[in-house]
């Protein structure tokens, strides 16, 4: 069973994201969290999984910048590797798309991991553990992964890419990067 896990910040068309999951996918478990106590989206989406029942693992934004027929592209792979990432691209307005290049390079240089880490769509064939509660929770994943010698590919993937990331996120998510490097 593939259970899909959807970090929501109370979209408005949620449920029709889910609906758009539910017409092609069987049997499937959806399990909306949002993250209501402030903890972060590490912290929602890793209570989330607590209730997950599947053998197959899917994180998805659900604010359809990246669209719900994404997660068919992932499942194929899930069947040769353990961790399938979705890379969706570089910003168009230029110091946004400087500041992504460079958070890629800082990641790839701290971590030796994919470029991409914190695009909203990620599979996993196992039920991944870890404990940042921000947004470098992906980082923390992936490096974890790597140091088990778990199989990871990154996949192209179509998407809105936001040029709205707020400069304090990209700020919390270079410091939990740091204590993660150093910690683990």
């Amino acid at each position: 069973m593939l259970s899909i896990i959807i970090p929501s910040r109370l979209e408005p068309r949620i449920n029709e994201f889910v609906e758009e999951i539910e017409k092609v996918i069987r049997p499937l478990q959806i399990i909306i969290c949002n993250d209501r106590f402030g903890q972060g989206k590490g912290y929602a989406i890793r209570e989330a999984l607590k209730e997950a029942k599947g053998d197959l693992f899917i994180f998805i934004d659900g604010d359809f910048d990246i669209q719900p027929f994404e997660v068919f592209k992932l499942l194929p792979y899930l069947e040769q590797y353990d961790i399938v990432v979705g890379n969706k691209g570089l910003p168009k307005r230029f110091n946004r798309k400087v500041l992504t290049i460079l958070s890629r390079l800082w990641t790839r240089l701290l971590f030796n991991i994919c470029d991409d880490t914190q695009t909203g769509i990620k599979g996993f064939n196992y039920k991944p553990e870890w404990i940042t509660d921000g947004f470098a929770f992906d980082i923390e994943i992936l490096y974890k992964a790597k140091k088990l010698g778990k199989s990871i590919i990154t996949i192209p993937i179509q998407a809105i890419v936001s040029d709205t990331k707020s400069f304090s996120d990209i700020w919390k998510t270079f410091l939990d990067s740091i204590k993660i490097r150093f910690l683990l």
